[in-house]
């Protein structure tokens, strides 16, 4: 008998190794946003101590971490990929992106937009999306080309075998993915609800897997029927709705509650304790990501009492190597533009080229950030196809045209009283060619003025675009004479400034543009030469024609159109003017008479900001800014200052006549602190110093001006602002530091963008 059970103990030795290895380790992975990059944490730890994963399963950012683990990752390129600020910190629809600056019109006080279609029945294109993913697309589909073209398709050919969840909205069930485009199927996991847009696949629409099942433990238990679960859990169901919360509501509605639970003799749950905070906090994404080592870390014991070791055959860094060692090199075959009529799909096809040959994704990709904000269509899907027979890959850019009509509102209130609306309407045409055409108006308080502007881009490798823009304006500072109280200085100055500029441009490289036109210029200057004038009285008028041709080179990369925090503006300007002036003494001072004197001055501009992120919340930023102008001493000392150059470094100074910070030539430098202190709250301080070359200075015994000494006078500029960003415009509440008569400090409380259109006789 002891002789038989030694045989029985030996054979069952001999045979232990292989049931050991026969068992199989399925890891599920939640979704949870940005609290489930805690899944990198877990991964890390069960990659320390030789945990060995079998299959992987995920929802939503559990899906998109578990595919990449899948297509052969390790848990540290994971967290290199995904911490990039070009991924976290993807852009929200209705907030400034960066684009081809050549197709950037002049900034305005717009805030809110939408574009419609008349052809078929009033429709219009409403924004169904908070966050824009079209980089993320890129981005993704970048990570996974290589891997998906190895596996052939076959989420069971990757590294290890892979599958992910996504809600199919049409006939509202929970989709399992196992094949197909591996991109495709993680985009379509991580598209939360209003949130993202939804991707087509073949025809149907799909959504984040969480609608139906946050935690796929039956789908992982259907698919590969493991001898053991790990389940990393990153969030807990969401809680009671809140009748005033809009995201609580549309959460409980659409989400389905889940089960986050395992049976023990099926597996454990590791629970990382990422807070109380939403799935959108990806600033944190490191405690996050530190709170999932530290969870799994402490389930080892437990989990290594469950799970035999492997052999060395299995070592993970070994199957890794073997798996990497075979990807194809993402070599780009051709660009190809497909969802577009012929005509379209032509304009693109010249942007791109005459062969739309890229060696490779990377090179491509400075195009692709360029294409993707193109105003002629609303949405790019990237689409990489690997072609066996040539080892290279195509690349589709699925597109879907803009709707042809667009229309901008915004504004400005401010306590100062300087009030503006803003509504701009434009049709677009698009063909082989672009045509654009916009009629806009600023009405309000301080500034009015009624603008159109056609426009027209030839599309090639370097685009040519024509521009032509008719300007009335006005701007009536006797409407801010609150501002004047403790001044001499004449409070009623009317600006006319009317000219049709036509301009010639090409791009340099993808963030600046080169411009070449000509302006006819009207500018009518109505004022008084001091306060004591009645009602009987008429104004002196100044009216100037001049003929301008100009150049620009401008470069802008700023997130925002005002008050940004990263990116660079550097913009050099030449103008030459030639024409008169016609002034007219009004009747206060002396008989009604003209005097006409022929001008010409050339002007130079030279401003260069550029912000500098020191982290993820504190930015600096350096300012500098100079002008030489050969203007001349006019009839008298209101128009001289009249026609100078203003420097407005804040806001607030477009609104105000400052006799200390005009002149024809000047010197200016500036620094900027942002701190990003909560969420969509930032306290801004900026101050400048101000060096007019010769300051316009006012003889005292007539009306008339000189210039002083060189280099005699300086002023300071200062703000302090707390500025808050909503889903559209800007807050802001802001003590300003400005050298003038009276007060020179200055409380101010603002809604919307103080912006104006640019001027061509101070460019």
């Amino acid at each position: 008998m002891k002789t038989i059970s030694k045989y029985i103990i030996a054979f069952l030795l001999f045979l232990a190794p292989y049931v050991l290895v026969s068992q199989s380790v399925a890891l599920v992975l939640s979704g949870g946003g940005a609290k489930a990059f805690s899944h990198i944490g877990v991964l890390r730890a069960l990659e320390e101590n030789n945990i060995p994963i079998d299959y992987v399963i995920g929802n939503s950012m559990g899906a998109l971490i578990g595919g990449l683990y899948a297509s052969g990752y390790t848990p540290e390129e994971i967290y290199t990929l995904l911490i990039n600020p070009e991924f976290v910190k993807f852009t929200k629809e209705n907030h400034s992106k960066k684009a081809c600056f050549y197709q950037v019109d002049e900034p305005t006080a717009s805030f809110a937009g939408f574009t419609f279609k008349v052809d078929k029945g009033f429709s219009v294109q409403l924004p169904l999306s908070v966050y824009d993913f079209k980089e993320i697309d890129y981005n993704l589909m970048e990570f996974f080309a290589g891997a998906s073209a190895l596996s052939k398709s076959n989420f069971d050919s990757l590294m290890i075998p892979y599958r992910c969840v996504a809600s199919d909205i049409d006939s509202s069930r929970m989709v399992v993915f196992k094949d197909g485009n591996l991109t495709k199927a993680i985009r379509a996991s991580i598209t939360f609800p209003f949130f993202v847009r939804p991707i087509d696949i073949d025809g149907t629409l799909y959504f984040d897997g969480g609608m139906y099942d946050n935690f796929p433990v039956d789908a992982a238990i259907k698919e590969f029927n493991p001898d053991l679960i790990i389940g990393s859990k990153a969030v807990n169901n969401y809680s009671a709705p809140s009748p005033d919360n809009a995201i609580s509501l549309m959460q409980s509605m659409l989400m389905t509650k889940a089960d986050f639970e395992i049976d023990s003799a099926q597996g454990v749950v590791i629970e990382s304790n990422t807070g109380q905070g939403t799935i959108f906090e990806f600033n944190r994404v490191q405690t996050y990501i530190d709170s999932g080592y530290v969870a799994a870390s402490r389930m080892i014991a437990s989990i290594k009492l469950r799970v035999n070791e492997r052999g060395a055959n299995d070592n993970i860094s070994a199957r890794r190597s073997n798996f990497k060692s075979r990807i194809p090199s993402i070599n780009l075959n051709k660009v190809k533009i497909k969802g577009l009529n012929k005509k379209q799909q032509q304009y693109f096809e010249k942007l791109l080229g005459e062969n739309s040959r890229f060696s490779t994704t990377e090179e491509f990709h400075k195009l692709y950030k360029c294409l993707i904000t193109n105003e002629n269509i609303i949405s790019v899907y990237p689409e990489i196809v690997y072609d066996s027979i040539s080892k290279g890959f195509d690349l589709n850019l699925i597109m879907k045209k803009s709707d042809p009509f667009n229309l901008q509102v915004g504004g400005y209130i401010s306590s100062s009283g300087v009030n503006e609306g803003y509504i701009d309407f434009g049709y677009n045409y698009f063909g082989k060619s672009a045509k654009n055409i916009k009629v806009g108006a600023y009405f309000g308080t301080f500034y009015n003025s009624f603008s159109t502007t056609g426009k027209i881009e030839f599309p090639y490798k370097i685009p040519i675009t024509l521009k032509l823009k008719f300007l009335v304006s006005r701007k009536n500072y006797f409407s801010n004479v609150r501002y004047f109280l403790e001044d001499n200085f004449p409070a009623y100055i009317i600006t006319d400034e009317n000219y049709l500029d036509f301009s010639f441009s090409i791009p340099s490289n993808y963030a600046g543009v080169m411009a070449v036109g000509v302006s006819n210029i009207n500018a009518n200057f109505q004022y008084y030469q001091d306060n004591y004038f009645t009602r009987t009285d008429t104004a002196d008028v100044s009216n100037f024609y001049f003929l301008s041709p100009w150049f620009e080179y401008e470069i802008n990369t700023f997130n925002h159109k005002l008050y940004p925090t990263s990116g660079q503006h550097l913009l050099f300007g030449f103008g030459y003017y030639v024409g008169n002036e016609k002034y007219t003494e009004g009747s206060g001072k002396s008989p009604l008479k003209e005097i006409v004197t022929d001008i010409d001055y050339y002007s130079i501009k030279l401003h260069y900001n550029k912000m500098f992120s020191i982290s993820s919340s504190f930015s600096l930023g350096v300012l500098g800014e100079g002008s030489f102008s050969t203007k001349p001493l006019l009839s008298n000392y209101i128009s001289t200052l009249l026609i100078a150059t203003p420097y407005t470094p804040i806001p607030v100074m477009k609104t105000l006549f400052l006799e200390n910070y005009r002149s024809f030539s000047y010197g200016s430098v500036g620094a900027v602190m942002d701190y990003n202190f909560y969420k969509e709250f930032n306290f801004r301080v900026d101050g400048y110093y101000y060096v007019p070359y010769q300051k316009i200075e006012k003889r005292t015994n007539d009306n008339m001006a000189y210039l002083s000494d060189p280099i005699t006078h300086h002023y300071f500029v200062g703000s302090a602002r707390f500025i808050y960003h909503p889903p559209i415009g800007v807050v802001s509440a802001s003590v300003n530091y400005i050298e003038r008569p009276g007060s020179k400090f200055g409380f101010l409380v603002n809604l919307g963008y103080l912006i104006f259109n640019k001027s061509k006789l101070n460019r």
